[in-house]
């Protein structure tokens, strides 16, 4: 194992070098931090044509001038507050190492709520720096307030509901969740706004948070590991009761079919009907989460189960029948005609 990965260090010193060079063009750039200096008299004259190239405005956008310095500046406090971000980003992922106590979803909603107040700092320095006077943009905002508000209204529902997801903790990340009737999948990242689920066919959908507070949502992971699927299954008129479950039973225990077989959680069948055409059946039994990953291939498993132990012991599995009864026939008269 090396010692350090060189590809690794190479960027940390890139990094620093950037970093270092951007506060000093920062500091160069800025006249009033050296004109205190022994040697401001000599190049005064440089720096005066700097200053006003610098200084220059390029531009204006709703009577906010834009210059050199100004631009120069937006972007070194960006770079800035990305590179604390980023340290604070691991700094709180290395908790979690050093105190195996702290769970992974804690240190996750650390990192989150760090995030966005990182950039919310950010950006108000951001317009500070170039010098976006804040009171105007409140005016501005003000006047605009009724429109952003139904433009808006849907993002804060879903910003809120998001912060409530992370502190209720009803889902987390790589939960086994099902929402509607066609979705259904591992949680794989939870954001302010949306949530992204992971289905069994490695698709990504992004789901609105929104959506998780209006509507009901099954968690198969939520409190416990063990979950209890049923099978449903069927057999004709005249079988007796007690043939089916002795046989369907010893068949799940001679099989490699994986399940759990305990004193409270035992598999057992129940019969759930009498039907036109058939006597109805239940197969309950209880299996790890995990199973329910994919309940086409576990409950595929059992069916194929219940079907070899029904034929092999000469059980009929019906299917619909109908009897047609003609009432007030006409007599057909049929003509034979030999040729």
């Amino acid at each position: 194992m090396k010692l350090f990965d060189k590809t690794l260090l190479k960027k940390k010193i890139l990094h620093f070098f950037l970093l270092v060079v951007l506060i000093l063009v920062w500091i160069a750039l800025s006249i009033q931090y050296i004109e205190k200096s022994f040697f401001y008299q000599k190049v005064q004259p440089i720096f005066l044509d700097i200053s006003n190239i610098l200084n220059y405005n390029i531009g204006a956008i709703w009577d906010i001038e834009f210059s050199i310095l100004s631009l120069i500046s937006f972007i070194f406090v960006l770079f800035f507050w990305f590179t604390i971000w980023k340290f604070y980003k691991k700094w709180i992922y290395s908790l979690k190492k050093r105190n195996q106590t702290i769970s992974y979803w804690t240190i996750t909603i650390l990192a989150k709520i760090g995030y966005y107040i990182i950039i919310t700092i950010c950006i108000f320095i951001s317009l500070k720096i170039i010098w976006i006077d804040l009171s105007s943009l409140t005016m501005i905002i003000s006047a605009l307030s009724v429109w952003i508000g139904f433009w808006l209204q849907t993002i804060v529902s879903n910003f809120i509901s998001g912060i409530i997801l992370m502190f209720e903790q009803s889902i987390t990340e790589w939960d086994f969740i099902e929402i509607w009737t066609d979705l259904r999948g591992t949680v794989v990242n939870i954001n302010m706004r949306s949530t992204t689920i992971r289905t069994n066919n490695n698709i990504n959908v992004i789901v609105p948070n929104q959506s998780f507070i209006d509507n009901n949502i099954i968690n198969w992971t939520f409190n416990d590991n063990l979950v209890r699927l049923h099978i449903p299954f069927w057999v004709e008129y005249w079988t007796p009761t007690e043939k089916v479950e002795e046989v369907i039973l010893w068949a799940l225990k001679d099989s490699n079919i994986y399940h759990i077989n305990t004193d409270k959680k035992r598999p057992f069948i129940v019969m759930t009907g009498m039907w036109n055409s058939s006597v109805d059946f239940n197969l309950y039994v209880w299996v790890q989460w995990n199973e329910t990953n994919t309940p086409l291939i576990s409950k595929w498993k059992f069916l194929k189960m219940i079907y070899k132990a029904l034929n092999d012991n000469n059980i009929s599995i019906p299917f619909p029948q109908r009897d047609l009864h003609i009432k007030n026939a006409i007599p057909l008269e049929v003509n034979i005609n030999n040729k």
